[in-house]
């Protein structure tokens, strides 16, 4: 296992659930989350994904995305909230919690989250 990227992962998970708390949505995560079975349980799913998707940031992306440590973070943020609205349009499981209401403006915070998400796993992924 690289602890670099557990490290990266609980970081920026643990900096997400707080965002996403104070911005009032997880997007399309939500739909992962509603699966625990209580308050402790959406913790480690959302750990658990953070650290899987750190690994998939830290083995194929970081090496390719333009930019410093932040700016690698931010775009890869961007890449996994494109992959939800689009899983969001073509699985009902994820329709709801990632278009919940076309014209309010749960999209563009979900997009916050994932800027704030993948800024902080850029950064402490880069953190030696």
């Amino acid at each position: 296992m690289d602890p670099r990227a557990i490290r990266a992962g609980v970081g920026a998970g643990f900096v997400a659930l707080l965002a996403g708390a104070a911005l009032g949505t997880y997007g399309g995560w939500s739909a992962v989350f509603s699966l625990a079975p209580n308050d402790f349980g959406v913790w480690l799913v959302a750990l658990a994904l953070s650290v899987f998707i750190t690994y998939v940031y830290g083995y194929w992306f970081n090496a390719f995305l333009p930019g410093g440590a932040v700016v690698r973070g931010a775009l890869f943020g961007v890449l996994v909230w494109i992959l939800m609205l689009i899983l969001g349009g073509v699985s009902a499981f994820f329709k709801e919690a990632t278009y919940p209401d076309p014209t309010g403006p749960t999209v563009f915070l979900a997009l916050v989250l994932h800027l704030v998400w993948g800024s902080v796993l850029g950064t402490l992924y880069e953190t030696r």
